[in-house]
């Protein structure tokens, strides 16, 4: 079967899960892996595996734009955020990626932490009260200053959680 990778990725963390799942998949599947920014005709793939940065708490805009032009394709999500996927935000995005696969031929949808950038952690000190709370913002400070890349370990999870759904797809 044929498969194609397409990740966004903002600061590298989307990019080194997108790899890993490839580096896990490319022997016993024919398997592409792009960027977003080059993504081919996917016309010719049996599978999709998407994968972007989370904004909140959904895939950002070009993956999600990207993800609606898709059909009639087995398709799984994947994603990196800066909480950690047994938090409660982490929770909410999970549900969120299950929706968006919804009334589709799903491959499921995986998350793993990754490190916020720096910038959006600027950018966020100097929110005002007026647009998002005090103790909101107080919280995604918190957390994304806690946020850490994904471990090799937790990459591989994803990549064999990936790899286990395409087996069943094929049999």
């Amino acid at each position: 079967m044929k498969g194609l990778i397409i990740y966004s990725s903002k600061t590298g963390n989307t990019k080194r899960m997108a790899e890993k799942i490839y580096e896990a998949l490319k022997d016993k599947q024919q398997m592409t892996i792009k960027d977003i920014r080059e993504a081919p005709q996917i016309e010719e793939y049996d599978f999709i595996l998407l994968g972007g940065w989370i904004d909140r708490g959904t895939l950002e805009t070009k993956t999600l734009k990207l993800l609606k032009t898709i059909k009639n394709k087995k398709i799984g999500l994947f994603a990196t955020l800066g909480a950690m996927p047994d938090s409660e935000h982490g929770r909410k995005v999970i549900k969120n990626l299950q929706d968006l696969l919804k009334d589709r031929d799903s491959l499921g949808q995986y998350i793993c932490p990754g490190l916020v950038d720096p910038k959006m952690i600027e950018k966020l000190k100097g929110i005002t009260g007026l647009v998002v709370p005090k103790k909101i913002k107080e919280k995604m400070i918190e957390t994304s200053l806690k946020s850490r890349k994904a471990t090799e370990e937790e990459l591989l999870e994803a990549a064999n959680y990936f790899a286990e759904n395409i087996k069943r797809l094929a049999n």
